[in-house]
């Protein structure tokens, strides 16, 4: 498709779209309904998917059940309504090799015409182009149009037919026909500027920005769209990079607490651990404590896979803090796993002079004033608990050090009220699984990054089954018989009218009182009271049960070194990195270990995620296979946390783009840190129009 200019007329992105032809202002608020304002909205409006109708076929060749275009002239054309209000448009088109019964059927409405545009398009003698289904019963062959254009202009501007077509995303009042003619008609008249400087546009040998609008909407063919695609992807992850690098500069500020490493509680809890860190460990800790001991607040973001100590490692930190008279604070996203982290340190901190408290919405009002009071007096050392520990009543008399444990969730917002707090503290965000490298790096862009990359010696490697129910029981039965442990993990606490899955209490009383009686059976779930799950996962660790009937309650936290094999019931429901956390559970001692899944997946993904599971111990390529099959918004919640959505730009396909991003926003920021510069005025004004609504531009603006 040619596109060129049929008048002086000329618009600028921001352009108002009602003031395109053939819109105004009724269609101008049907489109704003779909996020579409201005020009650059609806350039930036990009098809679903495309469709190759560039293949015509004469009547002759037309097959049943087929979707087929063919050319031809319009003979006759009939209207009808009928008395269930549905209009009926039926034309016999001929071609030469034949005719053919050609029909659109519409609803009626008392507000307008539904025939108005055929009646004015479908004359006898016009040239016409049809794309549609070929239906055959007993009267022959008729074609249900789908989508079809007159041939009033040469064949090269054609953009319903005869072409790759572009499908959008349609919405009430506004097909993708109708979406596809008014992007046609932008895409004539728009004069586009590019904010990406022009030193990165020659560097990076980019293609111009007009023509990537073009070829994406109105490709010639597949290569062009692609390569339309990689770079408006580009675009996107080198505006998001550079607001994370102004991000990550702006938090360059002096700090007033200072560390001085003096071992006093660092050496006996090292002691106490009974065991070496691994070199990785060290070099994370080195890492660490160097930021501690600079003159700036540390930002950093530890990474490791499931068992690699990455508790230790932050409990290092949080010690480092107390041996310098500051305090620190744990948050983890909910209330069950700010149990797990508390009932954990408690055992790992016990005979260390540390005074540790644990605050959610459950703890009661008595202990929550005494502990809002040791807090604001400096008398409590370490304080564990949820995000609302942000709140203004949690007063701190000198905060050095707060850990994040995010989960594989990304609490932005988190990070940005710390990093206005006076005395802005030191902050260490843990991931529970991990994340691939390059999404890291982008979308912890703010961050430094500390990687875990081996396990502690002694670790088994876990046998890892899919299995029915009754072998993999008696698997657990072999286990519970050479004195090990067993963990049987349900998807749901109780019963669920709505949803067929197996529940933690229901099954428990069956397993205790049929399949495994005679053997102490444990439950534990979140329902429970904080006081009853530090009992039955003491009485666990003790020995006191040989099976653990739980939920995922025990993802994280929990280290029984003779518990040796793990059940996990209904485990379609599960996503990989949670798959790989309660794995994780298993394979602590020196006894072989195994994790059976009892799956019964729905879907192709749901199976083919078991299977990556089956094959796989190793939590980062397993990150990358789930970034690959669900994406980071339904991984991480992205969307749901304050990063912009990613309109074009895929994780999935396009990582090869995030490190020469990440270049090209360090080579621009080293030239100019603010985006003061004449030539960077665009792109300062493009980002702000972008991120103004999000935590990001709150922190830089």
């Amino acid at each position: 498709m040619i596109l060129r200019r049929k008048s002086q007329t000329s618009y600028k992105l921001s352009t108002p779209v009602q003031y395109l032809k053939g819109v105004g202002p009724k269609l101008s608020e049907k489109l704003k309904g779909l996020g579409i304002v201005t020009i650059e909205d609806l350039l930036h409006y990009y098809p679903r998917a495309w469709e190759d109708r560039r293949q015509l076929h004469s009547i002759s060749e037309l097959q049943p059940e087929l979707v087929m275009t063919f050319k031809g002239t319009i003979r006759s054309v009939y209207f009808q309504e009928t008395k269930t209000k549905i209009g009926i448009v039926s034309a016999v088109i001929e071609d030469g090799t034949g005719g053919l019964l050609c029909k659109w059927i519409r609803k009626l409405s008392y507000r307008y015409d539904v025939f108005y545009s055929f009646k004015k398009d479908l004359k006898p003698g016009n040239s016409i182009l049809v794309n549609g289904k070929i239906i055959k019963d007993f009267a022959g062959c008729t074609m249900m149009v789908s989508e079809y254009e007159v041939l009033t202009q040469p064949e090269e501007n054609l953009i319903h037919i005869g072409r790759i077509v572009p499908l959008y995303p349609a919405t009430e009042g506004i097909t993708s026909k109708s979406l596809r003619t008014i992007v046609y008609r932008a895409l004539l008249c728009v004069q586009v500027t590019d904010p990406t400087p022009k030193i990165i546009q020659g560097a990076y040998y980019l293609m111009p920005l007009d023509s990537a609008f073009k070829k994406i909407h109105f490709p010639k063919n597949f290569e062009d769209k692609e390569e339309a695609r990689k770079r408006l992807a580009f675009q996107e992850f080198f505006y998001f990079q550079t607001v994370m690098s102004l991000v990550k500069q702006k938090r360059k500020v002096s700090k007033s607490s200072s560390y001085i490493i003096k071992k006093h509680l660092l050496t006996p809890f090292k002691e106490k651990c009974g065991f070496e860190f691994t070199l990785s460990q060290k070099k994370v800790i080195r890492e660490i404590f160097n930021d501690l001991l600079s003159d700036r607040p540390m930002n950093r973001l530890l990474q490791g896979d499931v068992g690699s100590g990455k508790t230790i490692v932050a409990l290092s930190a949080i010690l480092l803090a107390c041996e310098n008279k500051l305090q620190a604070a744990l948050m983890a996203p909910t209330e069950i796993l700010a149990e797990q982290h508390y009932i954990t340190i408690k055992h790992f901190l016990k005979s260390l002079p540390v005074n540790l408290g644990l605050l959610t919405s459950s703890t009661k009002k008595s202990k929550r004033e005494k502990l809002l009071k040791e807090c604001a007096e400096g008398s409590l050392d370490l304080v564990i608990g949820t995000h609302a520990l942000l709140e203004k009543e949690v007063q701190f008399k000198k905060c050095g050090l707060v850990v994040i444990d995010e989960q594989h969730r990304f609490g932005v917002k988190h990070r940005l009220l710390l990093s206005k707090k006076n005395p802005i503290p030191d902050v260490l965000v843990m991931t529970a699984t991990p994340i691939p490298r390059t999404l890291a790096q982008c979308l912890y862009g703010d961050l430094d990054v500390s990687l875990i990359n081996e396990l502690p010696p002694g670790r088994q490697k876990i046998e890892t089954l899919w299995k029915k129910e009754q072998e993999a029981y008696e698997i657990v039965k072999a286990h519970i018989r050479k004195n090990n442990q067993a963990y049987i993990v349900y998807p749901l606490v109780d019963e669920s009218d709505k949803i067929e899955l197996k529940s933690a209490i229901k099954e428990f009383q069956k397993l205790e009182n049929e399949t495994f009686k005679g053997i102490p059976l444990g439950l534990l779930h979140g329902q429970m009271k904080g006081s009853q799950k530090e009992s039955v996962m003491k009485d666990f660790y003790s020995g006191k049960f040989s099976i653990l009937v739980t939920t995922t309650i025990i993802e994280v936290g929990i280290d029984v070194p003779n518990a040796t094999v793990m059940v996990i019931e209904n485990a379609e429901r599960f996503g990989l990195s949670t798959l790989h956390q309660l794995r994780g559970r298993v394979g602590r001692g020196e006894n072989a270990s195994a994790c059976i899944v009892i799956a019964n997946p729905q879907s192709e993904e749901s199976k083919k995620r078991i299977e990556i599971f089956l094959k796989n111990q190793n939590g980062f390529q397993l990150a990358e296979a789930d970034l690959a099959i669900r994406g980071p918004g339904e991984i991480f919640g992205t969307s749901q946390h304050g990063y912009p959505n990613f309109k074009i730009a895929d994780f999935s396909l396009d990582q090869d783009l995030l490190e020469p991003t990440q270049k090209a926003a360090r080579e621009i920021l080293e030239q100019d840190p603010a985006l003061l510069k004449k030539d960077h005025s665009v792109l300062r004004e493009e980002l702000r129009k972008i991120f103004s609504k999000t935590w990001i531009w709150a922190t830089i603006a």
